[in-house]
């Protein structure tokens, strides 16, 4: 693994983004939906058990998860999954996000 690679899943983001820790992430820009869909990402389950969980098919999933990942401006799933995993508590502090734990 590259330096970089080894900051970008230390941080939760891009390298060289973080200062002093981990990146500033623009929750608020999430919709209370996509902010479900993010919480339950770090579980590292296939699209089809998070749609079974939130009652949505798994083509809605795939579309909220590219809408967190354009909006967080990371390159993948797995990014946000680390993002998840690592924010988690700045997650949950939005409403009805932590609903579906």
């Amino acid at each position: 693994m590259t330096m970089m690679a080894d900051e970008r899943m230390r941080t939760g983001g891009r390298a060289g983004d973080a200062v002093g820790g981990r990146p500033e992430m623009d929750f608020a820009t999430l919709t209370e939906r996509e902010l479900e869909v993010l919480v339950l990402l770090a579980s590292g389950e296939q699209n089809r058990w998070l749609a079974r969980r939130l009652g949505i098919t798994e083509r809605t999933v795939r579309a909220h998860t590219s809408s967190i990942v354009r909006k967080l401006n990371l390159k993948s799933r797995f990014e946000a999954a680390i993002v998840s995993y690592l924010h988690a508590e700045d997650i949950r502090g939005h409403q009805g996000a932590a609903s579906v734990i």
